[in-house]
């Protein structure tokens, strides 16, 4: 059990309610300074204007990490059609007047050009580094940035909502309302199922294009990674509360939570021994494997392949 904020010493994952406007870096300080664990790190990142589930890894989970980076994600995305911003979403001023936008029908239409393996260039502003830099600072100054397109998996992409929207731009703002002198724009809910990589803010972008009136992210929540799903996500001060008192341990899933999608095997007390001192195992399969004990304990992954199973992550101590 933890004690005064410490995580058990095999660490673990908790599911975390990222609030608007906060930073994927300054929540993991936050709980970081919480559980008075150095080793805590997010496994992939939100930006500030989006909200919703950002699983971070606790102590040695985070050796574990990349494998909850990978696992697909669940959106539900607020897209502004007639309307183009440098950033593609909110964060960033409009550069042109609204434009008339489609009707719901032909969002639909685009839709499926959409799903599958797309090539997706990614926002010029993104945490995505440059010649050293990151592209977003540089796209702040004024500095021409070129990003490469890059192959994502849009699974499922859905209309679910669409409304109108009274827009206008005064002195280079965008507002919102509707009257005399207000513009029309489409406001359209999007459900979306992508592959770890996938901006939707690009996604919107390309939307947009592809009617040819513009589009925006106006807002955006991502519901689920993996098996960590909205509902069940704890808030900052929540955690921390848990953390104070010691019960930090009802929070977090255990490290194999990133790896339940692997086969898995039984290993012998011999093997295990063996195995845990980073010892090759003369076993049949192919592929990564996650190894438990008699007892249900995890131990670990190993790569199967010409009939010898390698230690890929030793998860225990020799015995």
């Amino acid at each position: 059990m933890a004690r005064d904020g410490q995580a058990p010493p095999n660490g673990g994952f908790i599911n975390v309610y990222k609030p608007i406007g906060a930073g994927s870096t300054q929540v993991v300080g936050r709980v970081r300074r919480a559980v008075g664990v150095r080793r805590v790190g997010h496994c992939g990142t939100l930006d500030p204007l989006a909200w919703g589930v950002l699983p971070l890894a606790i102590g040695r989970a985070t050796r574990l990490s990349r494998f909850v980076l990978d696992m697909p994600k669940t959106y539900e995305a607020a897209v502004l059609f007639g309307v183009e911003t440098p950033s593609f979403d909110l964060e960033t001023h409009p550069t042109a007047e609204p434009r008339p936008p489609p009707g719901p029908d032909a969002v639909e239409q685009v839709l499926p050009s959409f799903t599958g393996a797309i090539e997706q260039r990614p926002p010029e502003y993104s945490a995505l580094r440059v010649d050293g830099v990151r592209a977003y600072r540089s796209a702040r100054a004024g500095r021409q940035v070129e990003l490469k397109p890059r192959r994502v998996h849009v699974r499922a992409l859905h209309l679910v909502s669409a409304g109108r929207i009274g827009v206008r731009m005064i002195d280079g703002r965008l507002q919102f309302g509707g009257g005399v002198g207000w513009s029309d724009a489409l406001l359209a809910g999007l459900r979306i199922e992508c592959s770890s990589g996938t901006y939707i803010r690009a996604l919107a972008r390309d939307l947009g294009a592809a009617i040819g009136c513009g589009a925006t992210l106006f807002g955006l929540v991502r519901t689920r990674v993996g098996p960590f799903r909205l509902p069940a996500a704890t808030e900052l001060w929540q955690l921390e509360i848990a953390a104070r008192s010691g019960f930090l341990n009802t929070l977090l899933y255990a490290p194999d939570t990133a790896v339940e999608h692997l086969p898995a095997a039984i290993l012998s007390d011999t093997d295990r021994a063996e195995f845990g001192y980073g010892r090759s195992l003369r076993r049949g399969g192919s592929g990564l494997h996650r190894l438990y004990d008699g007892a249900g304990g995890f131990l670990g992954l190993a790569h199967g392949e010409a009939g010898w199973w390698t230690p890929r992550t030793v998860w225990i101590t020799p015995q």
